[in-house]
């Protein structure tokens, strides 16, 4: 479980520093790479560039939670507090008719997706955690 626990945070990690990194050095290009963000208005390279930096720091804080995840779990809750933050606002703008449910599941496997691997992590490392508690 310890193997599976690091790879979930792993392929998070990757990913999001990948997508942060991609925002950062190339913003105008991630916009028109990421089909959906075309419908939310124009490009604004600053503002791309603000929220990847959001990704790289996330990314790099589940990299630093994946080398030891039972010991550095409140790294990797850090790491994906943010991503999670930003899946529900994708789910309230469905929810509020901001955006079509075709957008959301278009966003879905990149924006639901990695905080999902996340807290599954880190739901193995407190099971873990408390079968071990009543064990010994």
């Amino acid at each position: 479980m310890d193997r599976l626990v690091q790879l979930l945070l792993l392929i998070a990690a990757i990913t999001t520093i990948a997508n942060g990194t991609f925002m950062l050095v190339k913003p105008l290009e991630w916009y028109v790479f990421v089909p959906t963000v075309v419908t939310t208005g124009p490009p604004n390279a600053h503002f791309i560039r603000d929220i990847g930096l959001a990704y790289l720091g996330s990314g790099l804080i589940l990299l630093y939670a994946t080398a030891n995840p039972a010991l550095h779990w409140r790294a990797a809750a850090v790491g994906g507090l943010w991503l999670a933050l930003h899946g529900l606002l994708h789910i309230y703008e469905v929810a509020a008719g901001i955006c079509g449910p075709a957008t959301f599941w278009a966003d879905a496997p990149a924006v639901i997706g990695q905080p999902l691997l996340v807290i599954v992590a880190l739901a193995i490392i407190f099971s873990r955690h408390k079968r071990a508690r009543r064990a010994g």
